[in-house]
């Protein structure tokens, strides 16, 4: 681990858990920030940085803090502005909307305008999907650039730069007894066993503490299979395994790691939250030192990927075609495998074959 490195994770873990800074000799402040950036929680480490004694970063580099903090803090506010009217007009015709990932991820955090987030994300289930999407197209500067409200998990409306996305499902499973399996643990957090938090004076719904919980994880280990996962993410796991310590039913959430095959990613991010996000141990349900020399794999590709910017020169090349584009996107299959079987090599065989079975069946729905 480079000294920028020990610097960022040290600065990290004091503005996580609010404690001092744990860094002798100077902090190199461009370094930190750098990565900070490539992770996504730049603006976290910018208050610690402006509220510190000593050591504060130089006038130029305070500035460009400064302003992140703001354009994050207005980007905030913005969103909770549509928030709020979103979920006021679906109440107004009987849909109550869950909040999921980002907005009510930063309620974890001790200050939740610091926490990044880029648009809102609410589950209304498949019942009320069709009526929500189309009560929300109705809200003042509400627009969408013409996708299908049936295609995909969820459907997208924009407010200028702010964007709002309506769930008819939380994730997108490819192996269909999987699918079952997570059906019924979304029917459990998200519709039968939710809970109802204040958000800034507005009562809002949340997923359950389990589901929180394990689908926050889930959607880390969906962005590391797919466009990079960066600290950010693997903060909000630590936070909400911290805020919800002692209070979740570790036999459900055992059982949904189990049934999706994933307790050996949750132990091997665990290591990682435990050793350099300093979670502690007993907060991190069934933690394994064991996951050691994996975790150092994990960690590698995290630095190289990071939040959103998967480092692959690979995925960069644009097909000029549609041959092109159908070899490039075969190819970019084998370029995933290749980097998740250097970590988890079971589970890319297990993904590989699903792959392949996913493409067979829509070859021959086809013909």
């Amino acid at each position: 681990m480079s000294i920028a490195e020990n610097q960022y994770f040290a600065v990290l873990r004091s503005a996580l858990w609010d404690l001092p800074v744990d860094i002798d000799g100077a902090i190199d402040w461009k370094a930190v920030m750098k990565i900070a950036e490539f992770h996504g929680n730049n603006v976290l480490l910018a208050d610690l940085a402006a509220r510190m004694d000593d050591n504060m970063p130089s006038t130029q580099i305070l500035g460009r803090m400064q302003m992140a903090m703001r354009d994050n803090l207005m980007h905030h506010l913005r969103l909770r502005q549509i928030l709020v009217s979103a979920v006021k007009l679906l109440r107004e015709h009987n849909i109550e909307p869950v909040l999921l990932k980002g907005f009510g991820l930063a309620l974890l955090y001790p200050n939740p305008s610091l926490r990044q987030f880029g648009d809102i994300d609410l589950f209304v289930g498949l019942k009320d999907f069709h009526e929500a999407c189309t009560l929300l197209r109705t809200l003042p500067g509400g627009y969408n650039w013409g996708e299908e409200i049936d295609e995909g998990r969820h459907y997208n409306i924009e407010f200028g730069q702010y964007p709002m996305e309506i769930h008819r499902v939380s994730a997108d499973i490819v192996d269909s007894k999987e699918q079952a399996l997570y059906a019924a643990m979304e029917q459990d957090g998200l519709l039968d066993h939710p809970q109802r938090v204040d958000f800034e004076g507005l009562e809002i719904t949340i997923p359950s503490k389990e589901f929180a919980v394990f689908f926050t994880f889930f959607h880390a280990w969906h962005h590391f299979l797919t466009t990079g996962v960066g600290w950010r993410q693997l903060s909000d796991v630590a936070m909400a395994l911290h805020t919800y310590h002692g209070q979740i039913n570790l036999d459900k959430l055992k059982q949904w790691l189990d049934s999706m095959h994933l307790m050996t990613p949750w132990q091997t991010f665990g290591y990682l939250m435990v050793d350099h996000l300093g979670l502690p141990a007993e907060e991190m349900p069934y933690y394994e030192p064991a996951c050691r020399r994996r975790a150092a794999k994990l960690y590698q590709r995290i630095m190289k990927e990071g939040n959103f910017k998967r480092d692959n020169n690979y995925k960069r090349k644009k097909p000029k075609n549609r041959f092109q584009h159908k070899v490039h996107a075969f190819l970019g299959i084998f370029v995933d495998f290749f980097h998740r079987f250097g970590v988890f090599p079971s589970y890319a065989i297990r993904e590989m074959g699903h792959a392949f079975r996913t493409g067979l069946r829509k070859n021959f729905q086809k013909k």
